[in-house]
């Protein structure tokens, strides 16, 4: 697969994750967001912070979502809370209700879906830790995982998903690691 980013997300250093026992490089990107300053929304998904997007608000997930689009490349946040093992939620937005009032955008590409499929069989049937948004273009695919600088860190699952995806054939340049901060104002 080639090891292309969407020009908006073009990885700026690296870091190194374990991964089965060992070491694993993978490209990193530094972002500062604006935060939204706008009214509040009053469903947060668990109170996670907002940016200024174009002058609306969406979730950092929703951010690098459009950073990918914009870059002329097809993408879906993947978001595992609430849903089956093997049936994660694809979003392109969020409406301002719970997570049952979101409307599933099923990626149709049957090539990133049955890799998607494969990954998550070799993650022991399950989408956990799968990383945030995964994004397309052509024969080029990259999975993002959003970390907020100096608040999030990997989880545990996520690591997995990154193994379960090397031992698919992708390369630690398929997966990109997002650190995000509110840019100064």
């Amino acid at each position: 697969m080639s090891l292309t980013y969407p020009s908006l997300l073009r990885p700026t250093t690296t870091e190194a994750l374990m991964s089965d026992g060992r070491e694993v490089t993978v490209p990193k990107v530094e972002l500062q967001l604006r935060r939204w300053a706008g009214a509040p929304i009053s469903n947060t998904f668990g109170n996670k912070p907002l940016i200024d997007f174009g002058g609306r608000p969406v979730f950092a997930e929703l951010c690098v979502y459009e950073l990918v689009r914009l870059s002329g490349w097809q993408a879906r946040w993947v978001e595992t809370y609430g849903a089956g093992a093997m049936t994660p939620h694809h979003f392109t937005t969020w409406v301002d209700a719970g997570l049952a009032g979101q409307q599933h955008e099923p990626i149709t590409d049957p090539r990133i879906q049955d890799l998607l499929q494969k990954i998550a069989q070799a993650n022991g049937n399950s989408y956990s830790g799968c990383w945030d948004v995964v994004g397309w273009n052509g024969e080029a695919i990259v999975f993002a995982e959003l970390k907020r600088l100096k608040k999030d860190r990997i989880r545990a699952t996520q690591p997995r998903w990154l193994e379960a995806g090397l031992q698919m054939g992708l390369q630690p340049e398929n997966f990109l690691l997002v650190e995000w901060d509110y840019a100064r104002e």
